[in-house]
Protein backbone atom coordinates (compact mmCIF):
# COMPACT_ATOMS: atom_id res chain seq x y z
CA UNK A 1 0.00 0.00 0.00
CA UNK A 2 2.83 2.59 0.86
CA UNK A 3 4.41 1.81 -2.64
CA UNK A 4 1.44 2.15 -4.37
CA UNK A 5 0.57 5.74 -2.71
CA UNK A 6 4.88 6.85 -3.09
CA UNK A 7 4.25 5.52 -6.87
CA UNK A 8 1.11 7.76 -7.58
CA UNK A 9 2.21 10.90 -5.54
CA UNK A 10 5.60 10.58 -7.54
CA UNK A 11 3.54 9.94 -10.76
CA UNK A 12 1.49 13.19 -9.70
CA UNK A 13 4.58 14.97 -9.24
CA UNK A 14 6.03 13.88 -12.50
CA UNK A 15 2.91 15.18 -14.39
CA UNK A 16 2.82 18.57 -12.60
CA UNK A 17 6.32 19.17 -13.32
CA UNK A 18 5.56 19.15 -17.09
CA UNK A 19 3.62 22.34 -17.12
CA UNK A 20 5.98 24.37 -14.87
CA UNK A 21 8.84 26.00 -15.33
CA UNK A 22 11.63 27.34 -12.22
CA UNK A 23 13.07 30.06 -12.94
CA UNK A 24 17.00 30.71 -13.15
CA UNK A 25 18.37 32.03 -9.68
CA UNK A 26 19.12 35.47 -8.86
CA UNK A 27 15.74 37.08 -11.10
CA UNK A 28 18.19 36.42 -14.45
CA UNK A 29 16.88 35.57 -17.95
CA UNK A 30 17.62 32.62 -19.08
CA UNK A 31 17.53 34.04 -22.78
CA UNK A 32 17.04 37.16 -24.19
CA UNK A 33 15.83 37.38 -27.76
CA UNK A 34 14.52 40.41 -30.17
CA UNK A 35 10.86 40.67 -30.97
CA UNK A 36 8.93 43.07 -33.22
CA UNK A 37 5.84 44.63 -33.33
CA UNK A 38 3.54 47.28 -35.76
CA UNK A 39 0.62 49.14 -35.93
CA UNK A 40 -1.44 49.78 -38.49
CA UNK A 41 -2.88 51.11 -40.79
CA UNK A 42 -0.56 53.77 -40.22
CA UNK A 43 -1.62 57.59 -40.21
CA UNK A 44 -0.79 60.46 -38.08
CA UNK A 45 -4.45 61.55 -38.07
CA UNK A 46 -7.30 59.12 -37.32
CA UNK A 47 -11.09 60.06 -36.70
CA UNK A 48 -12.90 58.69 -33.70
CA UNK A 49 -14.23 55.53 -34.81
CA UNK A 50 -11.50 54.17 -36.09
CA UNK A 51 -9.56 51.21 -35.73
CA UNK A 52 -5.70 50.63 -35.46
CA UNK A 53 -4.46 46.89 -35.52
CA UNK A 54 -1.32 45.94 -33.58
CA UNK A 55 0.32 42.72 -35.07
CA UNK A 56 2.95 40.90 -33.60
CA UNK A 57 4.78 37.19 -34.65
CA UNK A 58 8.00 35.95 -34.15
CA UNK A 59 9.01 32.55 -34.59
CA UNK A 60 9.56 29.81 -31.93
CA UNK A 61 13.28 29.28 -33.33
CA UNK A 62 14.67 32.42 -31.95
CA UNK A 63 18.30 33.34 -31.20
CA UNK A 64 19.15 34.07 -27.60
CA UNK A 65 21.08 37.22 -27.75
CA UNK A 66 22.95 36.28 -24.17
CA UNK A 67 24.84 33.23 -26.42
CA UNK A 68 24.49 34.00 -30.19
CA UNK A 69 22.71 30.47 -30.40
CA UNK A 70 19.72 29.17 -31.89
CA UNK A 71 17.01 28.20 -29.62
CA UNK A 72 13.55 26.40 -29.82
CA UNK A 73 11.13 28.52 -27.87
CA UNK A 74 8.22 25.82 -28.25
CA UNK A 75 5.51 25.18 -25.34
CA UNK A 76 6.36 28.27 -23.28
CA UNK A 77 4.53 29.00 -20.33
CA UNK A 78 2.53 32.36 -21.39
CA UNK A 79 4.17 35.39 -23.18
CA UNK A 80 3.07 38.22 -22.16
CA UNK A 81 3.36 41.79 -21.88
CA UNK A 82 1.36 45.08 -21.84
CA UNK A 83 0.26 47.89 -24.41
CA UNK A 84 0.04 51.19 -22.37
CA UNK A 85 -2.06 54.09 -24.00
CA UNK A 86 -1.32 57.27 -22.41
CA UNK A 87 -2.76 61.10 -23.57
CA UNK A 88 0.30 63.76 -24.53
CA UNK A 89 -0.87 67.05 -22.98
CA UNK A 90 -0.10 70.10 -24.86
CA UNK A 91 -0.93 72.47 -22.15
CA UNK A 92 0.85 70.58 -18.87
CA UNK A 93 3.46 68.72 -21.53
CA UNK A 94 3.24 65.79 -20.12
CA UNK A 95 2.33 62.58 -20.76
CA UNK A 96 -0.53 61.10 -18.18
CA UNK A 97 -2.83 57.64 -18.43
CA UNK A 98 -5.17 57.66 -21.51
CA UNK A 99 -8.83 58.36 -20.13
CA UNK A 100 -10.80 55.81 -19.78
CA UNK A 101 -12.77 55.18 -22.23
CA UNK A 102 -10.49 56.68 -24.71
CA UNK A 103 -10.22 53.13 -26.80
CA UNK A 104 -12.04 49.88 -27.13
CA UNK A 105 -9.53 46.98 -27.05
CA UNK A 106 -10.38 43.87 -28.11
CA UNK A 107 -8.56 40.40 -29.20
CA UNK A 108 -8.30 38.70 -32.48
CA UNK A 109 -5.65 36.62 -32.40
CA UNK A 110 -4.10 35.67 -28.87
CA UNK A 111 -5.71 37.31 -25.70
CA UNK A 112 -5.82 40.51 -23.38
CA UNK A 113 -7.13 41.47 -20.08
CA UNK A 114 -7.16 44.87 -17.91
CA UNK A 115 -3.68 45.30 -15.94
CA UNK A 116 -5.42 44.93 -12.28
CA UNK A 117 -6.49 48.33 -10.41
CA UNK A 118 -5.12 50.23 -13.23
CA UNK A 119 -7.04 49.21 -16.46
CA UNK A 120 -6.15 53.63 -17.62
CA UNK A 121 -2.97 52.22 -18.19
CA UNK A 122 -3.58 49.85 -20.63
CA UNK A 123 -3.87 46.05 -21.50
CA UNK A 124 -2.14 42.97 -20.20
CA UNK A 125 -1.25 40.76 -23.73
CA UNK A 126 -0.92 37.01 -24.59
CA UNK A 127 0.64 35.74 -27.48
CA UNK A 128 -1.19 32.22 -29.01
CA UNK A 129 1.07 29.39 -29.65
CA UNK A 130 0.87 28.48 -33.29
CA UNK A 131 2.61 25.28 -34.88
CA UNK A 132 5.94 27.62 -35.98
CA UNK A 133 5.05 31.09 -34.44
CA UNK A 134 3.86 33.25 -31.57
CA UNK A 135 1.38 35.61 -32.70
CA UNK A 136 -0.64 38.53 -31.48
CA UNK A 137 -3.47 40.73 -32.80
CA UNK A 138 -5.27 43.08 -31.84
CA UNK A 139 -7.73 45.71 -32.60
CA UNK A 140 -8.07 49.15 -31.20
CA UNK A 141 -11.03 51.42 -31.52
CA UNK A 142 -10.40 55.13 -31.01
CA UNK A 143 -13.50 56.62 -28.88
CA UNK A 144 -12.12 59.96 -27.67
CA UNK A 145 -10.32 63.31 -29.24
CA UNK A 146 -6.55 63.71 -28.27
CA UNK A 147 -3.04 63.55 -28.95
CA UNK A 148 -2.56 60.05 -27.98
CA UNK A 149 0.92 57.46 -27.35
CA UNK A 150 0.46 53.67 -28.15
CA UNK A 151 3.66 51.76 -27.04
CA UNK A 152 4.28 47.93 -26.89
CA UNK A 153 6.61 47.22 -23.23
CA UNK A 154 9.07 44.18 -23.58
CA UNK A 155 7.98 40.62 -23.07
CA UNK A 156 8.63 38.15 -20.84
CA UNK A 157 8.03 34.19 -20.41
CA UNK A 158 7.81 31.98 -16.85
CA UNK A 159 9.88 28.90 -19.01
CA UNK A 160 9.17 26.52 -21.36
CA UNK A 161 6.73 23.81 -19.71
CA UNK A 162 8.99 20.88 -17.96
CA UNK A 163 12.02 22.44 -18.45
CA UNK A 164 13.62 25.16 -15.73
CA UNK A 165 15.91 27.88 -16.08
CA UNK A 166 14.48 28.77 -19.56
CA UNK A 167 12.38 32.18 -18.71
CA UNK A 168 12.95 34.33 -21.21
CA UNK A 169 12.86 38.61 -21.83
CA UNK A 170 12.14 39.51 -25.37
CA UNK A 171 13.17 42.90 -26.15
CA UNK A 172 10.29 44.65 -28.20
CA UNK A 173 10.82 47.10 -31.48
CA UNK A 174 7.44 48.72 -32.70
CA UNK A 175 8.87 48.90 -36.44
CA UNK A 176 6.69 51.39 -38.05
CA UNK A 177 8.32 53.54 -40.58
CA UNK A 178 6.77 56.61 -39.55
CA UNK A 179 5.85 57.18 -35.33
CA UNK A 180 4.90 60.71 -35.92
CA UNK A 181 7.45 61.73 -33.37
CA UNK A 182 6.82 64.93 -34.00
CA UNK A 183 3.73 64.73 -32.04
CA UNK A 184 5.15 63.99 -29.29
CA UNK A 185 7.81 66.64 -29.16
CA UNK A 186 4.83 69.16 -30.11
CA UNK A 187 3.29 68.08 -27.10
CA UNK A 188 5.78 67.60 -24.26
CA UNK A 189 8.76 69.94 -25.98
CA UNK A 190 11.42 67.65 -26.67
CA UNK A 191 11.73 64.53 -28.09
CA UNK A 192 11.54 61.08 -26.75
CA UNK A 193 14.85 58.79 -25.90
CA UNK A 194 15.96 55.98 -27.90
CA UNK A 195 14.31 53.37 -25.55
CA UNK A 196 11.00 55.05 -25.46
CA UNK A 197 11.03 55.90 -29.28
CA UNK A 198 11.39 51.70 -29.89
CA UNK A 199 8.22 51.21 -28.34
CA UNK A 200 5.95 53.85 -28.92
CA UNK A 201 3.34 55.25 -32.07
CA UNK A 202 2.06 58.79 -32.18
CA UNK A 203 -1.32 59.78 -33.54
CA UNK A 204 -3.89 62.30 -33.42
CA UNK A 205 -7.88 61.80 -32.69
CA UNK A 206 -9.99 64.17 -34.60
Amino acid sequence: MLLLITATAFLFSANCNKNVSIPCRGGNAGYSFSVTSEFSRQNEVYNVGDTIFLTSAFSKTLTNLITNTGVDYSNSINITGNLTTSLMDTSTHLITDAPIGSFIIFPLVGTTSEIINKPEKGVNLFYFENSLTYDLHIGIKLTKKGLFQLAVTDLGSQGIRGKNCTNAEFNMTVTNSNKNLNLFQYAIGYAPDGLLEKRIYCFRVN
